[in-house]
């Protein structure tokens, strides 16, 4: 009885990932903007930025293989990642982490929860991350290899949620929202774990200045930062 109650709910939740990934806009690798390069992860992007030694990456792609494979196609070795800047700990972002062997991985103090099993992700599941990390706060600001980076506690699809502004112009939101017609919308309600909070954070989102790009995870860019949350 028990197995087949797991199993119904299995299938269902399968059926209910395939409707609602179905609509999302993934990149393609290549170049978007000055040092912005995105990484095609299938059912995800990940994000590089060409710093002084090497690149930075936001996020660490859905799957090794697929990872080391984008990256030949754009002639960039693993070991020229020099830090990993994670949205959150879900596996699609962080599955591919691993294969950047010189990189320092950095991940906000609040999805620590998610990690250490402390707070459930899914029912009965916990996020893993398998590399050491650094943790990151709220309104932290740091700089590596010459790029500014603010980071900026963003919770609601997790807890832990963060976005990166770097160098005060391009915003790199992992899944804080989704993007339709250039308009910024919430996540999937399906994927997060408390929309009305990430409503909260967007709006915070919202009154950031000089911001002018957002890059999302799952449902493309924008060049026009201020249209983009004109209802907000």
């Amino acid at each position: 009885m028990l197995f087949g109650l797991f199993l119904i709910t299995a299938i269902l939740y399968t059926i209910k990932f395939q409707k609602e990934t179905s609509g999302m806009n993934i990149l393609n690798t290549g170049t978007l903007a000055d040092s912005v390069i995105s990484v095609n992860g299938d059912i995800v992007n990940f994000f590089l930025i060409k710093s002084d030694d090497g690149f930075i990456a936001i996020d660490g792609g859905n799957e090794s293989q697929r990872v080391l494979e984008e990256l030949s196609i754009l002639g960039i070795g693993a070991d020229e990642i020099k830090a990993v800047l994670l949205t959150h700990s879900d596996r699609d972002h962080i599955a591919g982490t691993g294969v950047f062997k010189d990189a320092t991985v950095y991940l906000a103090q609040n999805e620590e929860q998610i990690i250490s099993g402390n707070k459930k992700r899914f029912l009965l599941f916990s996020n893993k991350l398998e590399t050491d990390y650094r943790v990151l706060y709220d309104n932290q600001e740091l700089e590596i290899n010459g790029i500014n980076i603010r980071c900026i506690l963003t919770p609601g699809h997790t807890p832990g949620s963060m976005c990166f502004l770097i160098n005060g112009k391009y915003l790199f939101v992992g899944d804080t929202m989704s993007l339709k017609d250039g308009r910024v919308l919430l996540f999937n309600d399906t994927f997060n774990m408390d929309s009305e909070l990430q409503k909260t954070s967007l709006e915070k989102l919202s009154k950031l200045e000089n911001a002018k790009y957002i890059f999302t995870a799952h449902y493309g860019f924008t060049d026009n930062f201020s249209k983009a949350f004109e209802n907000w």
